[in-house]
């Protein structure tokens, strides 16, 4: 997940202080390294996209050229700027949509931006929901498969 220290900063600021009904709303589902959890999101033609992966997995770089070493970890590859490493199901839907679709520009992403808006409260919020983990020290091996979307 790309997302810029001050970028994580803006968005726990805003969840904490300016709309203090979302925290308490909020919904964050922690994973487990090395376990298999399914991705989804809704592309810009609209259809509800799916793909089973690894937690914490390493697929590099994708075509766009973001980073992609630790996926399901709520921020930047395994050692970007994070609030803890913090593993979720949001945070594993935006990585996985956003390295098939190549995502950019965060909320704006036609394919994933609502990935990114949903992952923002565990990016927050994962630590003190206990989400934290230790990194896996992976080697790259892209995915042999794509998503399904309907």
């Amino acid at each position: 997940m790309a997302w810029s220290p001050s970028r994580i900063v803006f968005h726990a600021a805003l969840l904490l202080v300016a709309v203090p009904v979302a925290v308490v709303n909020a919904s964050v589902t922690c994973l487990t390294v090395g376990s298999t959890a399914t991705a989804t999101w809704t592309n810009s033609a609209g259809q509800t996209c799916s793909f089973s992966g690894v937690v914490g997995s390493n697929y590099g770089t994708n075509s766009a050229g973001g980073e992609y070493s630790c996926n399901g970890r709520c921020g930047a590859g395994c050692s970007g700027t994070a609030i803890g490493n913090v593993y979720t199901q949001d945070c594993f839907s935006h990585d996985i949509c956003s390295y098939f679709e190549n995502a950019s520009g965060g909320a704006s992403d036609p394919n994933c931006g609502s990935a990114y808006n949903a992952a923002i409260d565990d990016t927050a919020l994962g630590a003190a929901y206990g989400c934290g983990q230790t990194n896996p020290s992976n080697a790259v091996v892209a995915p042999s498969t794509s998503p399904a979307c309907s």
